[in-house]
């Protein structure tokens, strides 16, 4: 072979190498990028629900999505796709949306969105007079709403003979002479609607209304509404709210002995009585309690049922129409003030109003105080009384609140002359707090059989008393036969409320987050509500249900939004909460819960100690209360002003446990420990020193395990934000003090808890300073 054709063979051989060297060279197929759906959004309206997902094919997972604009109310989710309402201004938008997968390949598309203006009925009322036996025709009229829309009659009465059709069309040949009262509703294609009360006048053939024309067959006005001119003020929402001492109810052992006649007798009372809301006190038997509740139509009810109430206690309960209130929350409360109560703490249950299509917050607290007129249970009622008033006003300064019940006592004078009442913290604070029931024990009335002082009362925030109908707190004397050795030896007493004029001021709904959403740490996020005569709201949010946290005030109502900047905290158990600016009980609350995340935290609490063993003395050693907190690194961290907190001081109720002096630094695999007190400190520790609260030290409750309630400890930023938390029931699993809860596996900020006993492998009850395993950091 030729030298040319030697050099031509040579080339053919290194081309067709390399052709397949690249053919082989990797087995990963080619990626296509991600594409997102061409698709017609469908029509929003304003106020309505929405949401749709603009989910992508193809590309590298995960996914993130971005948007140019959101139209207002609107809120986009980057981490699914999703655009969530409702909206608050109408109006056509072009939404220019992206997707960008793992790989950086992006693709994006123009979407276009209309907002219909929420739907208006712009028929005046009354409507024009008809005669009887006529044939009448009348149309309907309504601007704004997504087409079609669909008319009904929701409530009232139509006159005989005239139905509204589905087109808005009230047509027929009316009969029965008079002034007909009904309300007309109007629905658009995405659920928006719109409400009138319209009347008309029905006339006799000789063109007259029977005896002025009154209003007939369901239109007849309630608790205060009237009709005048021809005009209509809005039904009221009433409430008849009341409390009771059903006398060792379902005890074999005491009260009155025959438990079905005691059964029947509280049956025929509430049946009779009818009280939306019903607070029950000294119910002993589950069984008898869920007898009564069964008997009575319409009624739900539930008791305390958490520490320290046990099955055979005298147990507080509540009753409560279903169709007249909605049940949000429930729970018993004030359990670190549980022997001033006799053991036998508050039982809180937190409602809403939902008659006549109006929402109302309302929480009710239900107690039965120590008894006896002597020096320690007067005591230990005065003692409730302040725990029970720093708890009002520290959780619930602005809201509806009742509390009702057994107060063992009265409020003008003490049963234990020649004292004071108990409760004069509370009668004094007058502009705060109202006893609903003082003006019955002045007037000298009695609210048990056996004795001539009033004891059963009914106490309201000063935000309730505006409902309040004023003189209808009364005490029912049941006509019952040998009713204290049949029945109770208490009276029920019973008040009434009108939300109907109060309610008219203004409303407030939150649209988002409404439960479900997931918001990320450093991401902006459209708080959106709708709101009605309602001029500016404030804004706060809740890690927990329990403690909450100012994020704006006086923002305009109007606009609809907020844009939040998701502080840096996690939590499961978020809520917003918009209320009115200038009447706080005009208010909402998400939902349900949303989750806020952030990435995983460098500087985390690693291990605590919430109750030490004993010392010396045989009680515990509180200084030996300790927190530990661990920097996983990669770099050191500047804890200056950074504080510890339990769930008292994280509330404000009481000052932090410890803020962390300015030069604070903890490098990075180094824990540094907080103790409770001075002579817990180990002597030349490094990173390592004691509550600077003005010697009130760390004060972690007891757990339920040891007659307390638990608490929680926070890791708070210096800027607000909650780094990291933890609560606790029992202050440790054994019964035994002594045993820290530590992070499983040690130093994960990602791990869960277990005692620290378990974490080391049986080594160490607490390991301060040092690993699980009582190695060195």
């Amino acid at each position: 072979m030729s030298s040319r054709s030697l050099r031509a063979f040579a080339s053919l051989v290194l081309v067709t190498s390399l052709v397949t060297l690249a053919a082989c060279g990797s087995q990963e197929p080619e990626s296509t990028g991600p594409v997102l759906p061409q698709v017609t959004l469908p029509a929003a309206t304003v106020g309505a629900a929405f949401e749709k997902l603009f989910t992508a094919t193809g590309g590298t997972a995960p996914l993130t999505y971005s948007v140019d604009q959101v139209p207002p109310g609107f809120s986009f989710y980057g981490d699914t796709g999703r655009l969530v309402g409702p909206a608050t201004t109408p109006g056509e938008w072009t939404l220019t949306v992206g997707v960008r997968d793992a790989k950086g390949i992006q693709h994006t598309r123009g979407y276009a969105l209309r907002v219909w203006p929420a739907p208006a009925i712009t028929t005046g009322s009354p409507l024009p007079a008809v005669k009887e036996g006529s044939a009448y025709t009348f149309t309907f009229s309504a601007t704004g709403g997504a087409p079609p829309l669909t008319w009904s009659q929701e409530g009232g009465a139509t006159p005989p003979g005239l139905d509204v059709t589905e087109d808005g069309v009230l047509s027929g040949t009316p009969q029965g002479p008079g002034l007909y009262e009904f309300t007309l509703r109007v629905e658009d294609a995405n659920g928006a609607h719109a409400e009138a009360v319209i009347q008309l006048p029905v006339q006799t053939q000789s063109g007259e209304l029977p005896d002025g024309g009154p209003i007939t067959d369901g239109g007849t006005k309630t608790d205060g509404g009237t009709t005048t001119d021809g005009g209509t003020q809005p039904t009221a929402v009433g409430l008849k709210v009341g409390n009771w001492n059903i006398e060792w109810f379902g005890s074999t052992a005491e009260g009155p002995t025959d438990e079905a006649l005691q059964l029947a007798n509280a049956t025929a009372v509430l049946a009779d009585a009818g009280p939306d809301v019903m607070g029950v006190a000294e119910i002993v038997s589950v069984d008898a309690f869920n007898s009564l509740k069964a008997g009575l139509s319409g009624y739900n009810g539930l008791l305390a049922s958490e520490y320290p109430y046990g099955s055979s206690d005298q147990k507080v309960g509540l009753l409560y129409k279903t169709d007249a209130v909605e049940l949000v929350n429930s729970g018993v409360v004030l359990t670190d003030c549980v022997q001033d109560f006799a053991y036998r703490p508050p039982l809180r249950v937190d409602l809403k109003v939902i008659r006549g299509g109006v929402k109302v917050d309302l929480t009710v607290m239900v107690l039965h105080m120590k008894a006896y007129a002597d020096a320690d249970s007067y005591a230990r009622r005065q003692s409730a009384s302040a725990c029970l008033k720093g708890y009002l006003d520290t959780y619930l300064p602005t809201q509806n609140v009742m509390v009702l019940g057994d107060w063992n006592d009265d409020v003008d004078a003490s049963i234990y002359t020649p004292y004071a009442s108990p409760y004069a913290n509370l009668v004094n604070d007058a502009a705060r707090y109202k006893f609903l029931t003082q003006p019955l024990s002045e007037s000298g009335a009695r609210s048990t059989v056996s004795n001539s002082q009033f004891i059963d009362h009914q106490l309201v925030t000063n935000e309730l008393a505006a409902y309040y109908v004023a003189n209808s707190a009364e005490v029912l004397k049941p006509n019952i036969v040998s009713y204290k050795s049949t029945t109770s030896d208490h009276y029920p007493i019973f008040s009434r409320f009108n939300f109907g004029v109060a309610t008219q001021a203004g409303s407030v709904k939150v649209t988002a987050p409404n439960g479900g959403e997931t918001l990320q740490a450093g991401t902006t996020f459209n708080i959106t509500w709708t709101s009605s005569n309602v001029s500016q709201v404030n804004i706060t949010y809740t890690l927990d249900g329990t403690v909450w946290r100012a994020l704006a005030s006086n923002v305009a109502a109007s606009t609809g939004r907020y844009t939040w900047t998701v502080p840096s905290e996690s939590s499961t158990a978020a809520r917003v909460r918009v209320a009115d600016a200038a009447r706080a009980d005009v208010a909402d609350v998400s939902d349900g819960a949303f989750t806020m995340t952030r990435p995983t935290p460098t500087v985390f609490i690693n291990e605590y100690l919430a109750q030490p063993f004993n010392g010396a003395a045989g009680t515990p050693d509180y200084d030996q209360q300790f927190v530990e907190i661990y920097n996983a690194g990669p770099g050191s961290v500047d804890l200056s002003g950074w504080k510890i907190h339990d769930a008292k001081s994280y509330s404000g109720v009481e000052v932090a446990r410890h803020t962390f002096v300015s030069g604070t630094m903890l490098p990075a695999g180094k824990a540094y420990v907080v103790y409770s007190g001075a002579s817990a400190v180990p002597v030349g520790a490094t990173y390592a020193t004691y509550a600077n609260n003005n010697g009130y030290g760390l004060r972690f409750d007891r757990g339920v395990n040891q007659g307390g309630a638990g608490d929680a400890v926070y890791l708070m930023r210096a800027d607000g934000t909650v780094q990291d938390s933890h609560s606790y029931q029992s202050a440790s699993t054994p019964v035994t003090s002594g045993y820290s809860f530590n992070r499983s596996p040690d130093r994960s900020a990602t791990g869960s808890w277990d005692l620290c006993y378990n974490v080391g492998g049986y080594l160490y009850a607490s390991t301060p300073g040092y690993r699980a395993n009582g190695s060195a950091f």
